[in-house]
């Protein structure tokens, strides 16, 4: 730990360290900002921690369920993901909730919602309005202003999401659930992230029926878009389309490399035996397939053990294999069955 301490702040990894430190707490504000501003006090469940904490906010605060369930994700992920990915997600496991209590508890909500609402006759328990029906019928909140509302928080929160990526972090959260199911189930990592937040925004949905609140219920089917604006600025900010990245890296200290990839990033990697055009000497290239989230620290660890190392990043359509997605038989398409169907008939 010690050594880890001294090597993170020298001379030469500080200002990198600083830079990842920053973007990380940045990125998590923004988050906060999207959630503690727009989602929350409108009750607009769009999934994550921030929605579980809505939907339970008549029982206990949103700010104090966030604190709960981010630790509690926390640990889940240190229990079954190691720490190698729960280390990831610290910052924003630290700084969430704290944002997201400063933002409920200052007063600066109060400020914030007299401004966008253009009155003061709102009632706030908790970060959350209770009298959300009063203000619609008195023309001061309609579904138009609602879906704004959303959007704007799912802006917020993909463009958080993404900044957090860039500095080699996680928002962890409910993410933690699905990547573990993802792992011992060997699911595509997909699968169990839209199912797990589509039961949140359907449980708030519920809710929201059963107490035969009418704004509510438009909010929650509201939710449903601001979190695909969420997903699609992560996609534009962070990646693009992009799930998994391949980097090729010539490096004479390729043996290191190769240890990283095992131990720390706890992928596979492959070594190929190459020739330089220039030079005309054999060297040694390692090959690493890797998620996206990953990329930053990628990057980082291979220029910390070879700054002079010729690497080449490319993104990736499909990797398929251990730690990535199953390699599943794709049945032909209808066209292509008749035809052959055709065929043989014919013959």
């Amino acid at each position: 730990m010690l050594n880890f301490i001294k090597n993170y702040f020298s001379k030469e990894n500080i200002l990198k360290n600083l830079k990842q430190l920053f973007l990380l707490i940045l990125g998590t504000l923004i988050l906060s900002i999207g959630c503690g501003f727009f989602l929350i006090p409108f009750q607009i469940v769009s999934g994550g921690v921030t929605g579980i904490s809505i939907i339970t906010s008549s029982f206990i605060a949103p700010d104090i369920m966030t604190y709960i369930l981010s630790w509690a994700l926390f640990l889940l992920g240190f229990i079954f993901l190691g720490v190698k990915f729960t280390i990831s997600s610290l910052i924003s496991t630290i700084f969430y909730p704290l944002f997201v209590s400063i933002i409920l508890r200052s007063g600066i909500l109060e400020e914030f919602l007299s401004l966008v609402l253009g009155t003061n006759t709102f009632v706030l328990e908790n970060g959350v309005i209770t009298n959300i029906d009063v203000l619609k019928q008195n023309n001061f909140i309609d579904t138009g202003f609602l879906l704004i509302i959303g959007l704007l928080g799912g802006i917020f929160v993909g463009v958080g999401c993404s900044v957090t990526f860039h500095g080699g972090g996680s928002t962890g959260g409910v993410d933690i659930i699905s990547l573990i199911i993802s792992k011992y189930f060997n699911i595509k990592e997909s699968i169990p992230f839209f199912l797990t937040d589509t039961t949140i925004v359907i449980t708030g949905l519920i809710v929201h029926i059963i107490e035969q609140q009418t704004v509510l219920v438009v909010g929650s089917l509201i939710g449903v878009l601001s979190a695909l604006i969420s997903s699609l600025m992560v996609e534009v900010v962070y990646s693009g389309q992009i799930n998994s990245y391949m980097v090729d890296v010539i490096s004479e200290k390729y043996e290191e490399i190769v240890k990283y990839a095992i131990d720390d990033l706890d992928r596979g990697a492959t070594v190929f035996d190459v020739v330089g055009g220039y030079t005309n000497k054999n060297k040694k290239m390692v090959r690493i397939n890797f998620h996206r989230r990953e990329y930053s620290k990628v990057k980082n660890a291979i220029a910390e053990i070879d700054p002079k190392a010729f690497c080449s990043f490319a993104s990736t359509m499909f990797v398929g294999g251990e730690g990535f997605n199953e390699m599943k038989r794709q049945n032909p398409s209808t066209l292509k069955f008749f035809k052959k169907k055709k065929d043989i008939d014919g013959k």
